[in-house]
């Protein structure tokens, strides 16, 4: 049996369930309201209050079902996601495009996001790449590639550490502990878009009651997510200002507009009746609003109109919402719908009450802990310092570890080392700098900053030296082999460097010109053996030749008296 929650800005939903082939069988489910004002658009307002709706919640499920529930799966709102995008150029070395080289990228463009953060006790829970360019037109991947400049573009997200500690701090009073973490608009997403539709520029909407969190997939990932802090409750007031209605009326009539006629009392205690048609006017005003501002943000973040929208959410369900939101995002009304949870296949509703779009998220919660599917939570020790590490790849690694505990990177890995640019025979070389190479232990086996982490290790970083790598003459100026009598050897060309001979040993300095002779001749052969050639013949490969032939790579030389 697994359990889960979505505590929301209104409700507190608990779901029962089993695993099943493919999905999972709801076997039983409770909502139950909050105190007033224990929740504001989604954040946790009042930490006893909202624990009291979950202690209720998980009451009743343990006494109708008869267990014990000491585990849950949850979600963090998607509307405290702030995703921030960095981007990095660098001159492409002489040689193809490696993996230290696209990390190196890769961590200036990440640097850059994280600068462009100023939220305080935000911290950074994982990054994606958007883009890599070489010499400004896109590949799919930098590794191997040659070019002048390569550049990439990263989007990273950050979550404010306060929302986490609070999730944890209700959990902790309800007497229960977190298994599984995501984030709400995940969690819809995985229920309704699964990874095989994300290639599609696709845009999920969650209207719920305080807000309307936004994602956004595209290329096989979700790429962004968004907030609007207005959705179901301003629908709600509306009503209830027009015609003068406690919340929970206003509630009432909002969710009876599939009737003519609507029969309620007012805060004056006198009987109304409200058409449909009457509240309607009302709805429509602020629903066009609500609309217009969902879309202003999908525009926002997706920078273009996505192929298609699908909304989730009880805040949804009035009538005209679908029909305005795809008006203002000039959408087909086929390429927009309203995804209700009965109409998922893989979703098994043993008491079948479970239906409407409201429950796509409860429901996507434990779906997603079912197949482990956007996890975002993970318990780390790194340096003997207890770290909480969002996990939305699956493939987070230690320094992913570092970024996202706050810690100092180069003090405790090692500042990068620094390039080296120098002329070889005219032509401008590029040596790019390396990552530093810190000890990495997991768990107290020899591992490295890409290695990756779980829930539960234990890491210890000491740091590089900060040492720059040397870059000597042997490291660029490569030797002729060729047979001499038999035998095998090693030819060198004459190399000088600032216009000074220089020897395979020495360094080369960022600034250097170097020059290397190109082809290699018999007299640059004897030369090296130290020989003349007065009264000898050479043949090379069988052939008579004289000092100025140039010899190639495995030449076989006869030298006969």
């Amino acid at each position: 049996m697994i359990f889960g929650l979505d505590i929301g800005t209104r409700t507190v939903v608990g779901i029962l369930a089993e695993e099943i082939e493919n999905g999972i069988k709801v076997v039983d489910f409770e909502v139950v309201e909050h105190e007033e004002r224990a929740m504001l658009d989604g954040q946790i307002n009042d930490v006893p209050k909202v624990s009291s709706a979950v202690l209720k919640v998980k009451k009743a499920l343990e006494e109708r079902n008869n267990v014990e529930l000491v585990e849950t799966s949850t979600a963090v709102a998607g509307r405290f996601l702030k995703t921030i995008t960095g981007t990095a150029t660098d001159r492409i070395p002489f040689s193809k495009i490696d993996e230290n080289y696209l990390k190196s990228l890769e961590f200036k463009a990440l640097s850059d996001a994280i600068e462009k953060n100023q939220g305080g006790r935000d911290y950074c829970v994982g990054y994606s790449v958007l883009r890599y360019t070489v010499d400004g037109e896109e590949v799919r991947n930098l590794i191997g590639q040659f070019g002048e400049d390569a550049s990439v573009s990263v989007i990273a997200a950050f979550l404010p550490q306060r929302i986490v500690e609070a999730l944890f701090s209700v959990m902790e009073l309800s007497h229960l502990t977190v298994n599984y973490l995501t984030l709400e608009p995940m969690a819809a997403m995985n229920l309704v878009v699964p990874a095989d539709l994300r290639r599609l520029n696709l845009a999920l909407v969650d209207v719920g009651a305080g807000t309307s969190d936004i994602a956004i997939s595209n290329n096989g990932a979700i790429t962004s997510y968004g907030m609007i802090p207005m959705a179901g409750d301003e629908i709600t007031e509306k009503i209830c200002d027009e015609f003068l209605l406690s919340f929970q009326d206003g509630e009432k009539v909002k969710r009876s507009l599939d009737l003519e006629k609507i029969s309620v009392e007012n805060v004056l205690g006198i009987p109304i009746e409200i058409t449909r048609e009457e509240c309607l006017k009302v709805t429509d005003s602020v629903v066009d609003t609500i609309t217009e501002e969902i879309s202003k943000a999908i525009m926002d973040i997706n920078g273009k109109t996505p192929a298609a929208v699908m909304i989730v959410g009880g805040g949804a369900k009035v009538p005209h919402f679908v029909d305005m939101l795809a008006e203002k995002l000039s959408l087909p009304k086929t390429r927009i719908a309203l995804r209700n949870v009965e109409n998922i296949s893989f979703i098994k509703d043993q008491t079948k009450k479970l239906k409407g779009s409201e429950f796509i998220t409860p429901v996507g919660i434990l779906y997603s802990s079912r197949f482990n599917l956007g996890k975002i939570f993970k318990r780390i020790t790194l340096n003997g310092q207890p770290v909480q590490i969002m996990n939305l790849t699956g493939r987070e690694d230690v320094f992913q570890t570092l970024i996202q505990g706050g810690f100092d990177v180069k003090k405790m890995i090692g500042s990068p080392s620094n390039g080296i640019t120098y002329t070889l025979n005219g032509e401008v070389r590029i040596v790019s700098g390396e990552l530093p190479d810190p000890v990495v232990k997991i768990n107290g086996k020899i591992e490295s900053l890409k290695s990756t982490v779980k829930d539960g290790d234990i890491i210890e970083i000491t740091p590089s030296d900060g040492h720059s790598k040397a870059l000597k003459v042997s490291d660029i100026v490569k030797p002729l082999k060729i047979k001499i009598d038999g035998k095998e050897i090693e030819l060198f060309p004459h190399v000088k460097i600032n216009s000074k001979d220089a020897s395979l040993d020495d360094i080369i300095n960022d600034g250097d010109t170097v020059e290397v002779k190109k082809d290699l001749t018999i007299a640059d052969l004897f030369e090296f053996l130290h020989f003349t050639l007065d009264g000898l013949k050479v043949f090379v490969n069988g052939k008579a030749v004289n000092e100025s032939t140039v010899l190639k790579e495995n030449d076989e030389v006869r030298v006969e008296i």
